[in-house]
């Protein structure tokens, strides 16, 4: 080969190199808000690593990456050439599946986002975000417990999300609320509240208990109704942490709304909730107020991650002890008590992809999914430490 062609094969190559790391490809994630928190440190640690990956995220609905509905990553994968990108967009499992199999737009970031090692967290306006469809999307149910049933999707369970029900700080009054069955659950969600004599046995408890809960585009509220038996796609009556004033903390909880079928938006407005003392509770519907002063209680399900947050000691030394975590069916919660399949409030975390993606974004998945399990924290137990599955999917008996 002559000087010239050498030359011309070099320079080719040096173009093909240059234009490889110039290359960025784009991956946008929607669903489960439940699992946010292990995706985000999934995500870190697929890119670099923390002080490695740059990431940015909404302080407007969360004060860390881990717990916002909207973060943006960047950083590099195995496999991808260039730059990637990762773009979450946390809206609800059932509501990211439903994006996936529709390809119907999602809100996320613009590219052009300042990310930084240490995580740019800003309240973003709307000029700050574009839509687009998403590849992925996180689910706490399958697809066949979701109300998009097509087209079917494929999916890979990448861990086990355990479940609790939860009291707010108030109910540690009560030494006898404590447990939690199937057919209190069913009654105090067809109607939005029962006496606390459902959970103590004694007649004169007669404080009034209101359910609380997830809004219809939730995987954990489907987890939760099937387990229970209630029913996927029954109908629920329940109040809501107030999404636009919320109460946030161990004080007093102010007001809260009667909202039917729907409800909170994330598990973290719940967590926040069930922090608060129920004394003087405030009643509304539709904005309007109907009831003051109310003394009761407040119930919900959370997931295990956020169950730690919720019944945390607020003051760190006492006389407080934050939400009160109940039992279920008369099982406490344990890691092995579900491992060993004696705590059967769980379900299978769920990572789907669109109906069509691209070999880059094939890529991404099959690393992705080997580096969750790593990374899952207190959000999920990785499906190898389990001594049962779930049959016939969520909601199914508990085999060996």
């Amino acid at each position: 080969m002559n000087t010239r062609k050498l030359i011309a094969s070099g320079l080719a190559a040096f173009a093909l190199a240059g234009a490889a790391a110039a290359q960025t490809t784009v991956i946008n994630i929607t669903g489960a808000t439940a699992f946010r928190a292990a995706a985000n440190t999934s995500i870190i640690a697929l890119l670099g690593g923390s002080g490695t990956t740059e990431y940015a995220f909404d302080t407007t609905t969360g004060a860390s990456a881990g717990a916002t509905n909207r973060a943006i990553y960047r950083g590099t994968v195995a496999g991808i050439p260039g730059t990637v990108i990762v773009r979450a967009s946390w809206s609800g499992s059932t509501a990211g599946i439903a994006a996936v199999a529709g390809g119907t737009p999602v809100q996320v970031f613009k590219t052009t986002t300042t990310m930084t090692t240490a995580g740019n967290g800003f309240a973003a306006t709307a000029t700050d975000f574009e839509t687009t469809p998403a590849a992925f999307a996180f689910s706490d149910v399958a697809q066949a417990a979701s109300t998009t049933l097509s087209p079917t999707l494929t999916g890979t369970p990448v861990g086990v999300v355990p479940f609790q029900f939860v009291a707010n700080q108030s109910a540690w009054n009560h030494p006898g609320m404590k447990n939690m069955t199937d057919q209190i659950m069913n009654a105090i969600y067809s109607t939005s509240e029962v006496p606390l004599h459902f959970f103590t046995g004694v007649a004169t408890d007669t404080k009034r208990v209101l359910a609380t809960g997830r809004n219809n585009g939730s995987g954990s509220r489907a987890s939760v109704l099937g387990e229970t038996q209630y029913g996927f796609f029954r109908a629920v009556q329940q109040f809501q942490n107030n999404q636009t004033t919320q109460h946030n903390g161990s004080g007093q909880i102010g007001r809260v709304d009667f909202v039917g079928n729907n409800g909170n938006s994330s598990n973290s407005f719940l967590a926040n909730l069930m922090k608060g003392q129920s004394d003087a509770v405030d009643l509304y519907d539709a904005g309007a107020e109907y009831e003051t002063d109310v003394s009761c209680l407040l119930l919900t399900y959370l997931t295990r991650s956020d169950v730690i947050l919720a019944t945390a000691d607020p003051d760190g030394d006492g006389p407080l002890r934050g939400a009160k975590a109940l039992t279920y069916n008369g099982v406490e919660y344990s890691d092995d008590a579900v491992k060993n399949g004696a705590y059967t409030l769980w379900g299978y975390q769920w990572f789907y992809q669109a109906p069509s993606i691209t070999a880059a974004e094939t890529t991404f998945r099959d690393v992705f999914t080997a580096t969750i399990p790593a990374n899952l924290g207190t959000a999920a137990i990785p499906i190898p430490q389990m001594n049962v599955t779930r049959s016939g999917g969520d909601g199914g008996p508990i085999l060996p």
